[in-house]
């Protein structure tokens, strides 16, 4: 795309969001995700009362992984009647951070001169799609693209699935299970955490027109194991864990402060981003330097305080990414926050909803109508993969005190050196191993099934086995503390670890 000299300084503002639910009870074409997708633009431009969808000159998409299309950001230029000549459009890669490092780089765009209005936007249908397919009803979408949005998995992550740690779910217990025993906390007190953290989050989504689940409940009923709350992933039971099942889409329309003027869009419904930073995790979720905490957090969140001047305490309402609780639970050490401070305007992905990639943009819009109805500042914080990539940004009522907005240091997808160096895993380890962290997966009849747990050799060695052995996963998962504990690990097919 030109560069456009005159623009540059130009301030960026998010001027209209738009975010789309379809359940259901509804028909079943509109939870196609590029309808979604296409709804919430609509949305956006009505909200910002003037007509920008013409005026868009750079797209960013979120991947849509439910259903993918061989190249959505010619549709998307295309049902919105663009000329694709003029239109800067690419689709990011998988990221529950996409969607701030997307709106961190179209802020970015608009203030080098090069865009005057971008539209950022995302949606998922899974839950239409599931249902589809144990109905066998066929979709009445556009046909399925070829090209899968999902990455393929790099060596050091398919050695990490030969022992049990293949999905997010398998993952993040291992945060929540190393932050509680180096805090010295119980099981019990860490599912209180859990609990009190989650029963926030359900009376946010209570509140969202927009959430999927709308039902306010308490700490015991979010966190204990009953009927319908079976354990999935030890410690978490269902309702602790994202719930990816939806029909959800969000857009956002930011602009330049002049452009908005000229279509006499109120300043006070002007929302500014004043800068973002983030940092990544070695991609080895075996080869983390700690378990209870994430070096990368704290690069990101002294990293944003540098670029946008301002200390943690001034953040008046955040945005925690909770895909499982020892995210935010990180999250909010890291900040500072008290434990009892709210972690979300959005109701959070077990509630709200896990629209894949495209939660952070639903997010970034109800920030965006909270910052216009009460004014202040607000932080919000993105996790992709495996606890591996991070990103967070600022928004305010008001621009930074310099009217500039700072570059970011890297654009989206762009890969960043990890903040750490990976710790050397042994592959070929059998011996004595004493257990830094564990993950259980546990079957549909409450029972666990199989799990992995991260160890430290005879010597120190970095060791990753699976858990196969009943006795072994009954002693992991039956009350005591299972940080700790010394067992074996011996070599077959896979390293596996018994007690």
């Amino acid at each position: 795309m030109p560069h456009r000299g005159h623009l540059t300084g130009a301030l960026p503002v998010v001027v209209g969001v738009g975010q789309i639910i379809r359940r259901d009870d509804e028909d079943i074409a509109l939870a196609e995700p590029l309808t979604l997708l296409l709804d919430a633009a609509r949305a956006a431009e009505t909200d910002a009362g003037a007509s920008l969808l013409d005026r868009v000159d750079a797209i960013e998409l979120m991947p849509i992984g439910a259903w993918p299309y061989d190249d959505l950001p010619g549709v998307v230029v295309e049902r919105l009647g663009l000329d694709p000549t003029r239109v800067r459009a690419r689709e990011h890669p998988v990221g529950g951070e996409t969607p701030i490092r997307a709106l961190d780089a179209a802020a970015a765009l608009i203030a080098a001169g090069d865009a005057r209005v971008v539209l950022l936007a995302g949606a998922e249908g899974t839950r239409a799609l599931t249902r589809a397919r144990r109905t066998g009803v066929e979709l009445p979408w556009m046909p399925r693209g070829s090209r899968s949005t999902i990455p393929v998995m790099p060596p050091e992550l398919q050695r990490a699935a030969t022992v049990g740690i293949e999905r997010a779910l398998h993952c993040f217990p291992l945060y929540e299970h190393a932050l509680r025993a180096h805090e010295g906390a119980s099981l019990a007190d860490a599912r209180w955490e859990s609990g009190a953290l989650w029963s926030g989050l359900t009376a946010v989504a209570a509140a969202n027109p927009y959430a999927w689940s709308r039902e306010e409940r308490s700490a015991s009923d979010v966190a204990d194991v009953g009927p319908d709350n079976r354990m999935v992933s030890f410690p978490y039971p269902k309702s602790l864990t994202a719930n990816p099942f939806v029909n959800q889409g969000a857009a956002l329309l930011v602009t330049d402060a002049e452009t908005a003027r000229s279509l006499g869009i109120p300043e006070a419904r002007w929302v500014h981003p004043i800068g973002g930073a983030g940092a990544d995790e070695p991609t080895d979720p075996r080869a983390r330097v700690a378990y209870h905490h994430v070096p990368a957090v704290d690069v990101t969140v002294r990293d944003v305080q540098e670029v946008t001047g301002l200390s943690t305490d001034e953040y008046d309402v955040v945005e925690l990414y909770s895909c499982f609780p020892a995210m935010p639970k990180l999250t909010r050490r890291a900040l500072g926050r008290d434990a009892t401070a709210p972690i979300s305007v959005t109701g959070g992905l077990s509630f709200f909803g896990g629209p894949g990639s495209n939660y952070l943009t639903h997010s970034l819009a109800a920030m965006v109508e909270h910052i216009r109805a009460d004014g202040g500042t607000g932080f919000v914080h993105g996790v992709g993969m495996f606890n591996t990539k991070h990103h967070a940004l600022v928004l305010r009522d008001r621009p930074r005190d310099d009217g500039t907005y700072p570059a970011p240091r890297h654009d989206v997808g762009t890969p960043r050196p990890p903040v750490t160096v990976p710790v050397p895993v042994v592959e070929d380890y059998a011996g004595a191993a004493t257990v830094l962290t564990l993950t259980v997966v546990f079957d549909r009849d409450g029972a666990p099934e199989r799990g992995a747990v991260i160890c430290d050799g005879a010597h120190g060695e970095r060791v990753a086995a699976a858990v196969h052995d009943r006795d072994t996963l009954d002693l992991l998962t039956g009350g005591a503390e299972p940080v700790g504990r010394e067992g074996t690990v011996t070599l077959g097919a896979i390293p596996e670890f018994t007690l």
